[in-house]
């Protein structure tokens, strides 16, 4: 069940697009939309004269304010003429880095939804953004690429299988609003059919798993023919139409950000229906 929404607005064309979904999935739900912009400042470091700002005065944080401001506003205004029980929240952060704050407010929400890369080009944090609301806010993220609607609910539905544990978090965190007569393809690509694996047969035990839960379930297993799976992935959802893709994010760790593996990087990057990734 859906009652608590939150998007992380980027001050991009993207926006609009992640605002809508949020805004489709609060009417259906009867939820509630937060949204958030962050006014960013440089956040300061420290040296052997102790802690050094980082060269911005006053004029400069009003402009990175400004930004902010504008932002919640466009936001508040789409959320009011949707008519939709929603706030929008402006916070400035000195002391932390933006998608930091992001993840503290989206631990307080079933969803986090969020724009894709902009056609504009992706924002500066576009990338750090991401990481952390799926990493770090403990919740699944529904990314909604631009120029894109959210089929509400969803009918026709690409989960990309792996026998992993993201994945499994992935597809529960879906089933709440799945509907029962939804078509689903448990998608396995190039399956290694180990014992700790998929198994003797790919997919099937997911798929009747789905089936119970009174989901129109078929396993369709698709080699890559040359293709990453990523792009794999991507083929199959555009070939069926799919409305929604549900698949599990996997990275590895690095200093302070996360390196997404090859298969979440090319879907974020290239997919072109909303996704839903869990970690």
């Amino acid at each position: 069940m859906i009652r608590d929404l939150f998007v992380f607005l980027q001050g991009t064309r993207a926006d609009t697009a992640a605002l809508d979904a949020a805004i489709a999935l609060a009417q259906a739900h009867d939820a509630h939309v937060a949204a958030l912009a962050v006014a960013h400042a440089p956040v300061p470091f420290a040296s052997e004269w102790g802690v050094t700002a980082v060269g911005l005065d006053q004029a400069g944080f009003d402009a990175l304010r400004k930004v902010a401001e504008e932002a919640a506003g466009r936001a508040r205004e789409r959320l009011e003429a949707a008519g939709v029980a929603h706030e929008v929240r402006v916070v400035d952060s000195p002391l932390a880095w933006p998608e930091e704050v992001a993840a503290l407010h989206a631990r307080h929400a079933d969803l986090c939804v969020f724009g894709g890369a902009s056609s504009e080009g992706p924002g500066q944090r576009f990338g750090t953004s991401f990481d952390a609301l799926l990493m770090h806010s403990g919740r699944p993220v529904l990314l909604v690429p631009e120029d894109t609607r959210l089929m509400v609910p969803p009918r026709r539905v690409v989960i990309a299988w792996q026998p992993r544990r993201e994945a499994s978090r992935a597809v529960h965190d879906a089933l709440p609003w799945l509907p029962r007569d939804a078509r689903v393809d448990v998608l396995v690509v190039n399956p290694q059919s180990t014992a700790l694996g998929h198994g003797e047969a790919p997919g099937s035990d997911i798929a009747r798993h789905l089936a119970r839960h009174g989901c129109q379930a078929q396993v369709v297993e698709v080699e890559r023919a040359g293709q990453s799976t990523g792009q794999a992935i991507l083929a199959h959802a555009g070939s069926c139409v799919a409305d929604l893709v549900v698949m599990g994010g996997f990275s590895h760790s690095r200093w302070r950000e996360q390196v997404f593996g090859g298969v979440t990087r090319t879907v974020l990057e290239g997919t072109r229906t909303p996704v839903l990734f869990s970690h």
